[in-house]
């Protein structure tokens, strides 16, 4: 997951879960395919983002799936359908159905602390009591974890660190986001830092905490489990938990924020949203919490009907004094007076958002492959809104700034380099035109070693960003993506390094002492 991404995650969280007074329409389904034929072209290049797919929900089926745009704009390839997609957090819903499985097995209980299930690793608190964070508490986010979300590894790869190991560290990222977002910098174990149950506290550590749970109390993995217990039994089939050649070939490129081409990433936390699939399969699921077209019950004989009424229920401990309310997995809120399903997603390069209303059976899903689409998937819930119950009024979603912060950061590092660099030319060029400075025809070795720190960060910089071998890197350190920072960061190198040469052939000259 992208270190800036949860938060938008969460407020857009917040936004679909307010209350809409307005009159329901029965031709929605239509009205929404007409209004996204009629504004989709704009909506792309206003909010510059390559191509998406959303699938429409009615009646508690999926009445049609349509595709808008490109799926590689370098090369013209229009999106299509039946394209893969990452869905990012929104397969914490996966999650939480796979722990209610274990729960209606009578494998697990909801209100016992989830370290009696755990094998491999514990949960430990020194400032609060552990076995207060209980599995139902992890699912409401109520569980005081720290651990907003989690970076994924780029595919070069070498030793990505498994499920316990990433429980126990953490990238500089991430703990640069938790300052951020949390205001706690951690950089160690996932922690308890808040008394459990008494409050909302996103927290993606607490979902990788519940994968954990389900691979120990199954036996099985979690990709096997939640495959074979909930998505294909829901005929939700092309549902997938980590890239592979085959896969990335049916998928789209995923663009990062400033709409450079990325790699196919993966978060080696499956529980918190590396699910891979076709959008009219993400909504086949999300359908399959209410009452089917022909009567099916919700939860469509995977989970009992009083289970996902127990899902979908607002835990007190989670709602928040912004409206917000949070269901086991599911945020809640209300939709003309109805109770709405949501989450949205993001991950590097993908974005997703669903929300359905459990009176009309209806809603959507939508999925791009593009860090920039969070303000495109807000306007998409506009129409949506329009289409399923009149006209509401819209609201102005600015487009994602084309800078983001990592490339704030580097630009900014890079121009105290320049600086330093433009001083040292200054005075290299006062020396010349001094005599001080002359041609030697061979490198002063003093001088030559001058360049070497220039090197070695220009080395550093493209292997971990731009080279194509294979990555040895600590699992603690992020494996970074191309930005517009760390190209104008590499050509400062590039001239530092320039300088620190041409500084060796001209040499100062020795002092003459008398």
């Amino acid at each position: 997951m992208s270190p800036i991404a949860p938060i938008t995650v969460v407020s857009l969280a917040v936004v679909l879960t307010v209350t809409l007074p307005i009159p329901s329409r029965a031709d929605s389904s239509d009205d929404f395919a007409a209004n996204l034929g009629t504004e989709m072209p704009e909506l792309l290049e206003l909010y510059d983002v390559p191509g998406t797919v959303i699938a429409h929900i009615a009646d508690g089926d999926v009445a049609w799936t349509k595709a808008y745009g490109l799926a590689d704009s370098s090369r013209g390839i229009p999106m299509s359908p039946d394209m893969l997609f990452e869905f990012g957090s929104c397969g914490k819903v996966l999650t939480a159905w796979a722990t209610m499985r274990l729960v209606e097995e009578g494998a697990i209980e909801l209100d016992a602390p989830v370290n009696r299930y755990l094998k491999r690793w514990q949960l430990e608190s020194t400032k609060f009591e552990a076995d207060e964070v209980t599995v139902r508490r992890l699912l409401t986010h109520t569980g005081g974890l720290n651990m907003h979300g989690y970076l994924d590894y780029s595919p070069r790869r070498v030793n990505p660190p498994d499920l316990v190991r990433s429980l126990e560290s953490m990238h500089l990222l991430d703990g640069l986001a938790d300052t951020v977002l949390e205001g706690d910098l951690s950089f160690g174990n996932v922690e308890v830092v808040q008394e459990p149950g008494t409050g909302y506290r996103y927290s993606g550590a607490g979902f990788a905490i519940l994968q954990m749970l389900i691979e120990d109390v199954s036996g099985e993995s979690f990709d096997g489990f939640v495959q074979n217990e909930i998505t294909d039994p829901l005929g939700a089939t092309s549902l997938r938990w980590a890239w592979t050649p085959e896969l990335a070939a049916r998928a789209p490129t995923p663009y990062g924020e400033e709409n450079q081409p990325l790699e196919y990433r993966q978060l080696t936390m499956h529980g918190i949203g590396s699910e891979i699939g076709t959008v009219t399969d993400f909504a086949r699921f999300v359908a399959a919490a209410v009452t089917g077209p022909n009567g099916e019950p919700p939860g469509r004989g995977v989970l009992r009907p009083d289970t996902v009424e127990t899902m979908i229920t607002s835990w007190p401990e989670a709602r928040s004094d912004e409206g917000f309310e949070q269901g086991l997995g599911y945020g809640l809120g209300r939709l003309n007076g109805a109770l709405s399903l949501s989450h949205g997603g993001a991950n590097t390069g993908w974005m997703a958002l669903f929300i359905i209303d459990t009176a009309r059976r209806e809603g959507f899903v939508v999925a791009s492959a593009s860090n920039r689409a969070e303000p495109l998937h807000s306007t998409i819930f506009d129409l949506w809104i329009e289409a399923t119950y009149g006209p509401g009024g819209r609201s102005e979603w600015s487009p994602v700034p084309r800078i983001g912060p990592l490339s704030t950061l580097l630009i900014v590092i890079a121009s105290l380099l320049t600086l330093i660099l433009a001083f040292g030319l200054f005075r290299f060029s006062r020396d010349l035109r001094a005599g001080r400075r002359k041609w030697a025809g061979r490198p002063n070795w003093r001088s030559w070693w001058r360049a070497l720190p220039w090197a070695l960060a220009w080395l550093f910089g493209w292997y971990t960003v731009y080279s194509s071998f294979p990555l040895y890197l600590p699992p603690w350190y992020p494996d970074l993506w191309p930005t517009i920072g760390s190209r104008v960061l590499m050509l400062t190198l590039t001239a530092g390094f320039g300088f620190s040469l041409m500084r060796a052939f001209f040499p100062q000259e020795e002092k003459t002492v008398r």
